[in-house]
């Protein structure tokens, strides 16, 4: 298979039941694998808590085995973790620093920076990794957008 150096975005709840952590983790894993051996190089994550961060330390994993693909921070402005628990900051910073490339959208939050940072993932994707449960949600809507776009998604939320 020819390398065609694909991107994929991340989209997702912050918040996940407790029981459905460690398989989405396993999903995520494994779908960041697939997506490797098929030629995808560069990873696009929002930085949020919950799946943001699950997805992304999938992304680091599979790039500590492989050391030949990317993740990307695309996060909506400065600041965006200031109203975090220490814990929830700490891992952030740890990521931030973990990562190939943080770009931020806004220098301070405004009302739509979310929703502009989920269309600069997309923007940027060939396909999207989703757990969508609520399709009403800011992640349902960037999952929509992802579908517009006709991009491939998969939301791993319909494998667990």
């Amino acid at each position: 298979m020819t390398e065609h150096n694909g991107s994929c975005c991340f989209t997702g709840h912050r918040v996940i039941p407790t029981a459905h952590i460690q398989p989405l983790y396993e999903k995520l894993l494994e779908s960041v694998e697939v997506a490797r051996r098929n030629g995808f190089r560069d990873f696009y994550t929002g930085g949020a808590v919950g799946f943001d961060r699950l997805a992304a330390s999938a992304v680091l994993e599979v790039k500590e085995k492989y050391g030949d693909i990317r993740l990307h921070l695309l996060l909506p402005c400065l600041g965006q973790e200031e109203k975090w628990s220490l814990e929830e900051q700490d891992a952030f910073h740890h990521e931030c620093e973990r990562a190939d490339e943080v770009q931020y959208l806004a220098l301070t939050y405004y009302d739509g920076c979310m929703r502009a940072r989920n269309q600069a993932l997309v923007d940027v994707a060939d396909m999207c990794f989703a757990y969508v449960t609520n399709p009403r949600s800011g992640a349902g809507q960037t999952m929509r957008m992802a579908k517009e776009k006709g991009i491939t998604v998969l939301n791993l939320a319909d494998l667990i």
